[in-house]
């Protein structure tokens, strides 16, 4: 494929970029219902054209904005299709590399996650999130002790209270403008879920 043929795609990407990260900073400064499509179209320097060969309107820029994010978001969560038990690193030292994918995923889209978890964002986007999170912390929990005979206590009280942690997790290190690096993130975030805030809280012996 030529240089030539790969142009088109390439201006219509930028293009799209240009709009995302339009609607996403008129969000943080005015919210999603005093924004407007003419808004979007001057902030991207686009015309309004141009914005509708591509949206039906801003809901549905919204929602496919989302819709992809989320779907980012749940990729870098997966396990490798061939990952057993057997795979699992207990060391509270050693983060999972998807929990790192997770961090620089949202150091790469900070300002979309701050909004959308902020005053401003869109309704309902925190809980989809939170569903994400939850789904693939039940996907790893359930491959690392399949037997719900062998568990301390209810499985859905265990995912539930790492969910909250976990989420709560990313939403302080994005408030806080993302202060230590994604690896040093997942490694604290790991050594939460293997040994716990109350263990974590005493004094070094």
């Amino acid at each position: 494929m030529s240089i030539k043929e790969t142009t088109p795609d390439l201006r219509v990407q930028r293009t799209l970029q240009l709009i995302r990260d339009a609607v996403i900073s008129l969000m943080d400064e005015q919210g999603f219902d005093r924004t407007t499509v003419r808004d979007i179209t001057a902030r991207a320097m686009i015309n309004r054209a141009t914005f509708y060969l591509h949206y039906e309107d801003k809901y549905d820029l919204l929602k496919k904005i989302i819709d992809g994010m989320l779907h980012e978001l749940k990729q870098t969560m997966a396990l490798p299709v061939s990952f057993s038990a057997e795979q699992f690193n207990m060391n509270a030292e050693t983060p999972p590399e998807s929990f790192v994918r997770q961090f620089e995923h949202l150091a790469a889209n900070a300002l979309f996650y701050k909004v959308m978890l902020g005053p401003n964002g869109a309704p309902g986007f925190a809980g989809r999130m939170e569903q994400v999170i939850q789904e693939a912390l039940f996907e790893r929990q359930t491959l690392a002790q399949p037997n719900e005979q062998q568990l301390s206590l209810p499985r859905e009280l265990i995912i539930r209270y790492a969910t909250s942690a976990h989420i709560g997790l990313m939403k302080h290190w994005l408030e806080n403008n993302m202060p230590y690096s994604p690896h040093y993130m997942a490694t604290q975030l790991k050594r939460l879920h293997l040994l716990g805030p109350t263990r974590l809280s005493l004094p070094l012996e």
